[in-house]
């Protein structure tokens, strides 16, 4: 369920013709997708335009200039700018000191830090607004999971929506995808409500094993050569995307940084495990063997390591990424057995 401060950020694309740039970031990129997602279609049949964040850097002038710019028709348009650091800063700078009318620009970004030099000038700026993106809790993923459901005429008990929740990894598109596989199986609409069953979530899931990769990821973390050796053909072999394993890894990272902290305080790990309602109680024993084995340190510096991966297999060609990826989910894989 979307909530109103949200609903009023995604709303601000059409009802505020005076802000220039929105810039969503955060941890949860599935919702920092969702929502760029949902303020296009606000947007209707308006010209897109994409932009990145290394072309504004080597040009700062254009960002304003396609911000300025009338489509080839002559109607409105807008600019969807994607950043992978903190680079154009001073291309949206000037895309902020543009008088007159303007197309708005939706950009994405990753977690940037409250030093953010980005972040500042979008929270501050008068022209700007952003809207930050946390993992969500798991409750708030199965009440999002139950909110969806209801607008495809599909009813979810809490249980269900919860192990939608667990097994999609807090993901709000993939839990979104997992519901409307559901309400075809239903041939559900408002009109025609339909009550979901378990075993028909079951039936139709991947959890049967189709791209689950919480298996690859235990063993990656967990010093399993072996098993994360088996767990990459595996994913392989089902062409899972390599983004979508290192998003997952990085989420689990997260996780396990803000477990360690509380180990760190004097926390027993398996208490720590056991009172966090994210953790599906089949992974709880994998999650206190990771504990032990990446302190906070190392985890700090994964976190940053895997966000360079991602980087690099944004900008490969295809078929290059797959074999990038496994050579170091292998190396990670190593560093954890060492330290068992």
């Amino acid at each position: 369920m979307n909530s109103p401060k949200e609903r009023s950020f995604v709303g601000a694309v059409t009802a505020r013709p005076d802000i220039r740039l929105f810039l969503i970031f955060g941890q949860d990129e599935s919702a920092i997708a969702d929502i760029a997602a949902q303020m296009a279609t606000q947007l209707g049949s308006t010209e897109r335009v994409d932009i990145d964040s290394d072309r504004i850097k080597n040009d700062p002038a254009l960002l304003a200039d396609e911000a300025s710019a009338l489509s080839l028709f002559g109607d409105k348009r807008y600019v969807r700018l994607n950043f992978r650091r903190e680079e154009g800063l001073a291309a949206v700078e000037n895309l902020l000191a543009l008088e007159g009318e303007a197309n708005p620009v939706i950009a994405t970004a990753g977690n940037l830090t409250k030093t953010s030099k980005l972040r500042k000038l979008a929270e501050s700026h008068p022209k700007a607004m952003a809207h930050i993106c946390y993992l969500p809790e798991e409750g708030n993923a199965a009440a999002a999971a139950m909110a969806y459901a209801a607008t495809v005429g599909l009813k979810l008990d809490r249980s269900l929506a919860a192990r939608i929740a667990r097994y999609t990894g807090q993901d709000r598109k993939l839990a979104q995808t997992e519901v409307d596989k559901l309400s075809l199986y239903y041939d559900a609409s408002p009109q025609r409500p339909a009550t979901v069953e378990v075993a028909a979530f079951e039936a139709l899931s991947a959890e049967t094993g189709e791209e689950n990769v919480s298996g690859l990821i235990n063993q990656v973390m967990g010093g399993d050569l072996r098993g994360a050796g088996h767990e990459l053909a595996v994913a392989r072999d089902m062409g899972v995307d390599a983004i979508r394993i290192v998003r997952a890894l990085q989420r689990r990272v997260s996780l396990l940084a803000s477990l360690r902290a509380k180990v760190d305080n004097g926390a027993n790990p398996g208490a720590v495990v056991k009172a966090t309602r994210s953790i599906f109680w089949k992974e709880a024993d994998d999650f206190v063997k990771q504990l032990s084995r990446w302190p906070s340190a190392r985890l700090a510096g994964l976190n940053g390591h895997l966000l360079d991966v991602e980087a690099k297999l944004m900008s490969v060609r295809e078929g290059l990424g797959s074999i990038i990826l496994e050579e170091e989910l292998l190396r990670i894989a190593r560093v954890a057995a060492r330290r068992s």
